[in-house]
Order: structure tokens, then sequence, then C-alpha cells
């Protein structure tokens, strides 16, 4: 088997780089994790109610991101172009996290007002955040392999983060009388995790590559450039269909255990998921070590489809695992629903860690194209759509839900609860099939993409010595 020359980077950058992927996970997935919980259950919101109610910070934000990214892009300044960007949006992204989960004692509407004023102040805020940090990624390092371990790291922290999220709703309910007093406990503790690791990049991680001879980027031009490119379009394409059906069903799992698994009992529904997913996580990380392995040897292309097939597997394998609790021991549930969460581990964190990968061999096919470094807007397109995927998990939640027959604040029949397990299950398989099919026409193999950083090596040489 061929090997390949990798430019290996310290350990100390990786983990240094990586350490927001902490702080990240918290901001977007807390509030993915926690907020059906919350304003749904807990204050009987009604979820088509929040489903459209998050689309509105989404239209923000096929405004703010991409203009966030172009900023970034065109910044010139001895910081650099992205870390003083990044410093601020963690820091406001910390402030303003536990007033979200504070709405006024009002009637719906006055409360569903409140969140869609507080989601689009945090997106503006995150955006600032997350879209620099995620171009300055892509500045650290330009070898092919050394992305994957670099983001690997940020999926490492991202990864332990996630642990935490599956037991928010859990400490939400220790944490007060209802998940509703709990959450404001909670949501300062996670705001206090945010302003800690949110910082470490922008403060220790410098750009390798400045680019003060660049012209500055007229922002449709930019955006020009973006949809024009055949493989970014693919790849966020079929990351958008594998995000809303992989996690719309997600929000699912929590009802389906609620009502299905554990008849109405909602603390040890609690505590089997968040034991569920403390276990699909740890596999979590041996998926990404699985994973880079992998592309070392194939390349990114091949083990991106090997871990949706993994993924994959472990949904069909749901069907059996997903059964009421008849013995009566919550941890025989725990026992069956992590045979086919090990496999989801695997597979959607492999997933998640070569598509954030992947984005820096497209940005180096851009500059190969148009001469020009454009990982700002190129990250700020991915958030978007990202975030976009986010905001159609809850409404497809939501109609989800009402397609199954429930009822927001009361008690499904038994016929229901199994109609949502089988909905669960065929959105699943429906967007893993359909991300495996369009991933199979990515044009970027390791082939190609050594070529393109062979061809820009010698530019760059090329126009130094001139």
């Amino acid at each position: 088997m061929t090997k390949h020359l990798i430019k290996r980077i310290k350990t100390r950058t990786c983990a240094e780089y990586g350490s927001a992927g902490l702080a990240d996970t918290f901001l977007s997935f807390g509030i993915a994790t926690l907020l059906m919980p919350i304003y749904n259950i807990g204050l009987g919101i009604d979820a088509k109610l929040l489903g459209f109610a998050m689309i509105i910070p989404r239209i923000l934000d096929a405004i703010t991101d991409p203009l966030m990214g172009n900023i970034s892009d065109n910044t010139r300044s001895r910081f650099g172009r992205r870390r003083q960007y990044v410093f601020a949006g963690a820091v406001l992204c910390a402030v303003l996290f536990p007033f979200i989960w504070m709405p006024p004692s009002a009637s719906q509407n006055v409360t569903v007002i409140y969140l869609v004023g507080a989601m689009c102040l945090h997106s503006i805020f995150y955006t600032i955040f997350n879209v620099p940090y995620t171009a300055l990624g892509y500045e650290v390092t330009q070898d092919y392999d050394e992305r994957t371990r670099l983001f690997a790291w940020r999926f490492y922290f991202a990864t332990a983060a996630g642990v935490a999220t599956q037991w928010l709703y859990k400490l939400c309910l220790m944490a007060g009388d209802t998940e509703v007093e709990g959450v404001r406990v909670v949501s300062v503790a996670i705001a206090a995790i945010v302003l800690v690791f949110g910082i470490i990049p922008p403060l220790f991680t410098r750009e390798k590559e400045v680019v003060e001879g660049q012209e500055k980027v007229n922002l449709f031009k930019a955006l020009g450039c973006v949809v024009k490119n055949r493989a970014f379009v693919i790849m966020m394409i079929s990351y958008v269909i594998i995000v809303t059906l992989l996690f719309s069903t997600g929000s699912l799992g929590l009802y389906i255990n609620i009502f299905y698994v554990f008849d109405g009992d909602k603390d040890t529904a609690a505590t089997v998921m968040s034991s569920v997913g403390t276990i699909m996580i740890a596999f979590a990380f041996l998926g990404m070590l699985l994973m880079k392995k992998v592309s070392e040897l194939t390349g990114k292309k091949a083990a991106i489809l090997m871990a949706m097939g993994i993924a994959l597997f472990g949904v069909l394998l749901s069907w059996f695992t997903l059964r009421p609790n008849t013995s009566g021991i919550w941890w025989h549930s725990v026992a069956l629903q992590c045979i086919h969460s090990i496999f989801l581990g695997v597979g959607v964190q492999g997933c998640w860690l070569l598509f954030s990968s992947i984005l820096g061999d497209v940005c180096d096919d851009d500059e190969l194209r148009t001469g020009l470094r454009q990982e700002g807007v190129y990250s700020a397109v991915n958030g978007f759509v990202n975030k976009l995927a986010n905001a159609l998990v809850i409404l497809g939640a939501a109609f989800m839900l009402e397609f199954a027959g429930y009822v927001a604040g009361t008690d499904p029949s038994p016929e229901i609860a199994f109609r949502m397990k089988g909905i669960f299950i065929a959105v699943q398989i429906l967007g893993l099939s359909a991300g495996l099919a369009l991933m199979a026409f990515f044009p970027i193999n390791r082939k190609r993409a050594e070529e393109t950083r062979r061809i820009l090596d010698e530019r760059k040489t090329a126009a130094e010595e001139a």
C-alpha cells in the first residue's frame, strides 16, 4: 500500500485549536438538546410553533453568516484575519446563553416572541464566533491528512462535550423542581464552560499563512465562487439531508423512550437516554480514530462512505432494540439500545469529522480556479447550512410528532408511540441512503487533492521568487 508523506504539526497546536470545540458543541447541541424538552414538554409550547420560530434566526443567518465570512477574509490586522472575532464571539455567546432559558411568565405567544428575540441575538453572536473559528482551522495546516488530524482534535473536545449534552435534560430535572427551573442553573454552568474554552484558540493559535497581498473580495463575487463549486454543492446537499433527517428523528428519541419504552416515566427515560448517549459517544471517539486511519489509507471520500454505511446499519438494528421495557429494570433497555447506538456513534461522528476535513480540500480547489483563499466564506456557508439544518430539525420533529398523532401535554396511546418508532427509523434510513448516494459523486479524491496542493505550492514559490 502506498505511503504518503504527512507534514505533521505539533499535538499542542491541535489541542489549542480543538479546545473551542467544547464551547461550540454546548452552544449548538446544547440548544438543540434542550429546546423541545424545556419549551414543549416543560412549558407546553406547541411544537410546530417552536419549529417555525427557529426558522426566523436562520433567515437572519442567510445575511450574517456570509457577511461575517467575507469580513474575516478581508480583515488585515496584526492579530490576523480571524482571532479577534473568535474571542469576541465566545464572550458574547457566554453572556447571552442563560437568558435563552428565562422567558417571562406570560402567554404562549409572548414566550415564543421572547425565544425568537433571544435566538436571533444568539445567532449573531454564534456567527461571530463560529465562522472565523472554523476558517482558522484551514489555515493552521494545508496537509491533506493533517487537516483530518487537526479537526479530529476539535471533535475530541466536541465529543467530550457531547457526553455532557446527553445528560443535560436529566441535570435540569435534578437541579430544580421542574426542568424549567433546573435549566436556569444548568445554563449558567454551560456559559462558564463556553467562556473558558471559547477563548483558548484566539489566545494561542496562530495563522500560518497571512494573505496581505491578496485583493479584498466583494461578497457577491465570493458567493458566486461558492455556488459554482460542484464539490462544495454536493457536499452541502448531502450534509443538510443527513443532519435534517437524522437529527429531527433524533429529537423523537426522548419521546419514544418516555412514551413507548417506559410508558410515560420521564425520569427513567431521561436516565436511559443519557446513559445510552454516553456510551454512544465513547464509541464515537473510536469512530474518529478509525475513520482517521481509513482516510489516511484510502482517502476521505472512501472513508466517509464507509462511515455512512456503518451508521445506516445501526439505524436498521434499532428496529429490534427499541422495545417496551417489560422487565421493570431500566438498565435492560440501556443494554439493548447500546447495540444500535454503538454503530451510530462510530458512523455519524466519523461523518462529521470527514465533512469538516474535506472542506479544506474544497477551499484548495477553489483557490486553484480563482487564485483566492476564501476559507471564511466557505466556512460561513457551511455554518449557515448547518444552522439551517438544525432549524429544520425542530420543524421536522414537530411535523413528525403531529403525523404520529402526538398532542403536547398529553400521554399518547400505545399505537401513537409505536407510530413514532416507525417514523424514527424510516426517516433516518432515508436520510443516510440519500447522503450515501450523493457523496458517491463527490469529485475530490486523494490524488486530485494532492495534485491541487502541489500546483498551489509551486505558484506560491514562483510568486515569492518573482
